[in-house]
């Protein structure tokens, strides 16, 4: 039999997420938490300062702690990730609870222009020649419980008589980065806020609107009469959005033959009606898996040349890429884990994802870029890449991180971030 024997000696090795500090020296090479260091809020420095606690909640982010809790377990062994900072260690889950519940209105427009600043400064959907669509949406986060914060009863799909919030935001598929984002009680409606969230999307392509290259695409609770003509009254901006009544559109489609319906997909058609004003009304007919037929409407000011009707069916169609980003909000960032009962603690987390889920876009457009992770999922970066542990080396001549080989991910993780692009930390393999 082996003898094993024990002992006091302190050999264990010092280990990171490779994830983590990869994306934090990114951040750091990219300046994007400096906007970070002028934030202002009333909250006594004892051990960290109101800029390291809001860097902590976003590496629990990019980790992907699913509560404020995990940020002890999770967090606490990242001493690399903390020293970057100018922290010792990792501030544990008392002190982030404190910063979320201290944050009020000036705090959230804080975030916003922080936001917006570290937008205009990386965004890739800026500075590309092609045109850019953006998505606009609202889903629902769950809030039962009385110490909740302006959290009423609203519009749950799928859930019944749930009270919570309402979060619209504007998204750019392809290039994966959030655009704008507003927060309310559950009753409210996503029109609601529609002049705010259009104003900080317009803010953002000034030039793309000028020269015709953004394409605004939302679905029906968008789709108002008054919120088209909104739309319509912006010079140059083309949009795409199902219209807000299916009543209307099941009306609009009794006189119409089904030999005019044009084919659009497996058990879809599509008629387009008479422009008014330069604006297209599309029906479209869907017949359903019970052997219904639907109708809905889609409206929009891009030209026939441009798109046909089939075309605009299928273009519409891809605003799908929103619905995936909530799915990654709510199940890889975990925010329907609400963080705090506090309304403004509830908000201001939001902003630190929206902000951060941009810097992981950049990371992967700019660090994965022709490498075999570049297509790869948020979902995977996060909960599994993020698991791989690293070995730290400290020496006099700086910090090296060696990387176990060890599975298929972490050797691709290895190949992309082992190169000339890292000068503060030596990656090696």
């Amino acid at each position: 039999m082996n003898n094993i024997s024990f002992n006091r000696d302190n050999c264990k090795e010092e280990t990171t997420s490779i994830w983590l500090v990869a994306v934090m020296q990114f951040g750091l090479k990219m300046n994007f938490f400096k906007p970070f260091e002028d934030f202002k809020l009333k909250m006594k420095k004892v051990k960290y300062s109101v800029y390291q606690k809001l860097i902590t909640t976003m590496m629990s982010i990019v980790i992907g702690c699913e509560t404020t809790k995990d940020i002890n377990e999770k967090l606490s062994v990242e001493k690399l990730s903390a020293n970057m900072f100018g922290m010792d260690t990792i501030p544990d889950q008392s002190q982030i609870n404190l910063l979320l519940t201290r944050f009020d209105s000036d705090s959230i427009i804080q975030l916003q222009d922080i936001h917006h600043k570290i937008f205009m400064n990386n965004s890739s959907s800026i500075f590309t020649h092609t045109s850019i669509v953006v998505d606009c949406d609202q889903t629902g986060l769950i809030a039962n419980g009385k110490t909740f914060e302006l959290a009423q009863k609203g519009y749950f799909p799928k859930k019944k008589n749930q009270s919570g919030y309402q979060l619209a935001a504007a998204f750019t598929g392809e290039h994966s980065e959030t655009v704008a984002m507003i927060l309310d009680s559950g009753s409210a409606h996503c029109t609601d806020h529609y002049d705010d969230l259009l104003k900080s999307i317009l803010s953002k392509y000034n030039e793309k609107v000028h020269n015709g290259n953004l394409i605004l695409r939302t679905d029906s609770g968008f789709g108002s009469a008054e919120n088209i003509e909104k739309l319509r009254s912006i010079p140059n901006l083309k949009f795409v959005t199902k219209g807000y009544s299916t009543v209307k559109a099941k009306n609009l489609a009794k006189d119409i033959p089904f030999s005019e319906y044009d084919k659009a997909d497996e058990a879809v058609w599509v008629y387009e009606l008479p422009q008014i004003n330069k604006v297209r009304y599309i029906i479209v007919q869907t017949l359903s898996k019970k052997g219904k037929l639907k109708y809905s409407l889609l409206i929009t000011n891009i030209s026939a040349k441009e798109m046909s009707a089939v075309e605009i069916f299928h273009f519409y169609n891809k605003r799908q890429t929103i619905e995936a980003f909530f799915k990654i909000v709510k199940n890889v960032y975990h925010i329907k884990n609400l963080r705090t009962s506090k309304f403004y603690g509830i908000y201001g987390f939001l902003w630190l994802v929206f902000i951060t889920h941009n810097i992981i876009s950049s990371f992967k457009s700019t660090i994965l870029r022709e490498t075999k992770l570049e297509r790869v999922g948020v979902r995977v970066l996060v909960k599994s890449i993020g698991n791989i542990k690293a070995f730290v080396k400290r020496t006099s001549n700086g910090i090296n991180v060696n990387i176990p080989s060890m599975t298929r991910l972490s050797q691709l993780i290895a190949d992309a971030i082992c190169g000339p692009r890292y000068t503060q930390l030596s990656f090696n393999i």
